[in-house]
């Protein structure tokens, strides 16, 4: 009896598997074969095979519904143990069909330990690893970082929000790559390309910041121009952003018939660079013209903090420029790379200020910066033009660097501005705005620095304080002595001595 009921079984398998060539999914109809007849795993092996054959005359004669052939092809061979042929057909499913999640089908757990299928898993399935976690961690620090920095009483706010507006789209643009490089974007694809819309920010914020330190600039109602490009890319973008997160799925996967992925690509991309490019000059010429002529030596701690930014931004600016010259020729074979460049230089940039803000927050501070407390109300009719600033500023070190006009223990702003050729109200605009202190400090300031290169370079044993005070211009050793200490914390004496102690540490 039980043979007999065995052959039945097989002759209802035979005519099932004759009547599948219009069924949808001939491997779920095997399911339910092998179910039956699980004791007959050759009978399973050669409807496996009949369905096949079925699929690839399909495929052969182009059917229309291809797609759907690729899908259970790639399911076919993974139930035969057949895992090359399965991934060549399931990787056509996935790419034509942006269905990741055909992947968790029980079909594939006899390939599940083969190369191919890991391939695959890697490729679109979530995955979890050490760099991926850290770049997660340091966006969550940029995050923390662009709020708690608005919250610091003694720094400058206007900097401040600047700098934490800078941070905050670099952070928004780490994690969107940790979600992509994660793949977890496939299961939220309403992340992607999410810094997008505020990318053209990036430049802006560091220019202005920039600004903002080195010409004591104060925002004005035309700045909000520079919101324009931001606007229009919003504006742009508004169409993809209501897209159904299936539709931006098929995006990804250059299926879409809304985007190319080219297209899109360039959408972004084109305004991105050229905004970088655009503020990358303005910022280099603001970084050459102002940081390394007032503040290679008169401030060396806020020099090497501008220098490094600028050249972090220059950095990934020329990334981006090798990634978008990559894209559709070395795309597939190098994105990773040239990608994990990208964010790394990110960052770093993250990782250098935000640790810079806690380690050395004296950057930061309002009172290091050239922002002094200066009125500077009284300026706001001045005559003197922008261009005519420039050249007197110039003239200005000139006279203080290179003619050391400031030896002259007779030197006044009226003097001073004899010498400029112009008006003392001018002089002391110039000084003010370029330099952030008034006449006096900014004497003072090259005095004592030109003291302290005497006394380090004089015979300690013989030095006479009160020559050096009348060589770098001061009259009178008490007025010496109390500008010493004030700029250097040390009295003159007691510099001397320091000088001595590091001589014989030397030794």
């Amino acid at each position: 009896m039980n043979r007999l009921i065995k052959v039945k079984f097989l002759v209802f398998a035979i005519l099932f598997s004759n009547t599948m060539v219009a069924n949808v999914d001939t491997v779920l109809s095997s399911y339910v074969f092998q179910d039956i007849v699980a004791q007959n795993d050759s009978v399973h092996k050669n409807l496996l095979n009949n369905s096949l054959n079925k699929y690839k005359n399909q495929l052969s004669i182009k059917s229309t519904d291809s797609i759907e052939v690729f899908k259970n092809l790639g399911l076919i061979y993974a139930e035969l143990n057949n895992p090359k042929e399965s991934f060549v057909f399931t990787k056509k499913y996935i790419e034509n069909s942006a269905d990741i999640f055909v992947l968790n089908k029980d079909s594939y757990n006899k390939i599940h330990d083969s190369k191919e299928y890991n391939i695959l898993k890697k490729r679109f399935l979530v995955k979890f690893n050490t760099l991926n976690f850290i770049y997660f961690y340091i966006a969550l620090i940029g995050l923390f970082f662009a709020i708690l920095i608005n919250f610091k009483k003694d720094f400058d706010k206007i900097s401040n929000i600047l700098l934490g507006g800078f941070i905050l789209v670099n952070s928004i643009f780490i994690m969107e790559f940790r979600l992509n490089s994660s793949n977890l974007i496939y299961l939220y694809p309403h992340t992607f390309s999410m810094s997008a819309s505020i990318s053209l920010l990036y430049g802006p914020l560091l220019y202005f910041y920039f600004k903002r330190i080195t010409k004591q600039y104060v925002l004005k109602p035309k700045d909000a121009l520079h919101l324009i490009p931001t606007i229009v890319m919003l504006v742009v973008l508004i169409p993809f952003y209501s897209l159904s997160g299936s539709e931006k799925l098929n995006i990804m996967f250059d299926i879409s018939t809304v985007y190319s992925k080219k297209y899109f690509f360039n959408l972004v991309f084109i305004p991105k660079l050229t905004s970088y490019i655009i503020y990358g000059y303005f910022i280099g010429k603001l970084y050459f013209n102002n940081v390394v002529k007032q503040f290679q030596i008169d401030n060396p701690n806020i020099f090497k903090w501008l220098r490094n930014i600028f050249y972090l931004y220059s950095s990934y600016v020329c990334i981006y420029m090798i990634y978008g010259a990559s894209f559709g020729y070395i795309y597939e074979n190098n994105s990773e790379i040239i990608n994990h460049l990208q964010v790394l230089a990110k960052s770093l940039m993250v990782i250098y200020i935000v640790q810079a803000a806690y380690l050395n927050s004296s950057v930061f501070k309002q009172k290091t910066f050239v922002l002094h407390k200066i009125n500077l109300s009284k300026y706001l009719n001045s005559s003197l033009t922008e261009s005519l600033s420039e050249e007197l500023k110039q003239d200005l070190i000139r006279l203080f660097k290179v003619d050391k006009v400031y030896r002259d223990c007779n030197l006044n702003l009226q003097t001073l501005s004899k010498k400029l050729n112009t008006t003392r109200h001018n002089t002391s605009q110039i000084i003010n705005e370029h330099f952030g202190m008034n006449f006096f400090e900014l004497v003072n300031k090259f005095r004592i620095k030109d003291a302290i290169k005497l006394l380090e370079n004089a015979n300690i044993e013989h030095v006479s304080i009160i020559d050096v005070a009348y060589e770098v211009g001061f009259n009178n050793k008490v007025t010496f002595n109390k500008a010493f200490k004030k700029s250097t914390s040390l009295t003159p004496t007691q510099f001397i001595e320091y000088i001595k102690n590091e001589d014989l540490v030397s030794v």
